[in-house]
């Protein structure tokens, strides 16, 4: 059961970035990109901080250490922000993979898991944005093999939560930055643009909630 979740977590990761892919209207992807970072934002809150803080006392404090990391980054570049952020969305997935090793997946709990994949999939083409949906496809696909590297290539508990604490400063930082840019790229177009990526951040990061509350 955990090789047929290990596959079903990649396909899952790459049907969202199929999904971004295939969708071309400008304002549509805007909205898939809100919802992914408002997923990734979850993740990081309600998964990864979680699993790092368990026995590790200065998790928080090297959370801490990840977001201020993040903005001396951003002053060299933007770009360089959200690549940090892409890299740390494959070590979450390389995560999973050792979790799924270790754990008893049951029916119910496979479907949950594979549907909580597939907006991880946008995230990256959520980050990446200004690069060739080539590109973004690319990456994403060598991110989500990261799933089953994970799950041949343990990693010991206590290298991997710090590391995973300094992952989700990361995405913090660089998912409130990025919601911030699309806002400030959008409102002179549409200047109620605040509620509605607000809004759609917030189902994104409800889903990424719930997914992580129910696996």
């Amino acid at each position: 059961m955990n090789l047929i979740a290990t596959v079903l977590f990649v396909c899952a990761e790459l049907l969202g970035a199929t999904l971004f892919i295939v969708t071309k209207e400008s304002k549509k992807r805007m909205f898939l990109s809100c919802l992914g970072l408002g997923f990734a934002f979850a993740i990081a809150i309600a998964d990864i901080i979680p699993d790092s803080s368990k026995d590790f006392k200065y998790a928080y404090v090297v959370v801490v250490f990840g977001i201020a990391t993040m903005f001396a980054i951003n002053k060299l570049g933007n770009f360089a922000g959200k690549y940090s952020a892409v890299a740390g969305m494959g070590f979450h997935n390389f995560c999973e993979g050792i979790v799924l090793t270790a754990m008893a997946v049951n029916p119910l709990m496979l479907v949950g898991l594979v549907l909580h994949k597939v907006p991880e999939g946008m995230v990256t083409f959520s980050l990446l944005d200004g690069k060739k949906d080539r590109t973004r496809f690319t990456i994403s696909a060598l991110i989500s093999l990261l799933i089953p590297l994970g799950a041949l290539v343990p990693t010991p508990e206590y290298i991997a939560q710090p590391i995973g604490a300094f992952v989700a400063g990361v995405i913090l930082y660089v998912v409130s930055a990025s919601i911030l840019k699309i806002v400030a790229d959008n409102i002179k177009e549409d200047v109620n643009i605040k509620s509605k990526i607000a809004t759609i951040a917030i189902v994104g990061a409800v889903i990424g909630t719930v997914s992580c509350l129910l696996c």
